[in-house]
């Protein structure tokens, strides 16, 4: 069964890819608001298994601006720990 979490790290990470496929500013919008959505849904929820850890680790490595920040650092020891590749 697909929790909460795991539903939407799979939408914001489908339109995450959406939105770099379009050739345009103004039809990768609404990839990028999909996205936007999705991602505040993983954040607002606690995750309650591995799994859902699992999913939010790999959202914060996709939107780290600093690979070296201590939450990157954070959600690659997740992942590590939980025996998934970043």
């Amino acid at each position: 069964m697909t929790s909460p979490i795991q539903a939407a790290t799979i939408a914001a990470l489908s339109s995450d890819r959406c939105c770099w496929k379009e050739a345009t500013f103004n039809d990768g919008l609404q990839h990028s608001r999909r996205f936007v959505r999705a991602y505040r849904k993983v954040q607002k929820a606690k995750a309650t298994t591995l799994k859902d850890l699992r999913c939010k680790a790999r959202l914060i490595l996709l939107t780290s601006d600093e690979p070296d920040s201590m939450e990157a650092s954070l959600a690659r020891d997740v992942l590590t720990y939980t025996g998934a590749y970043a």
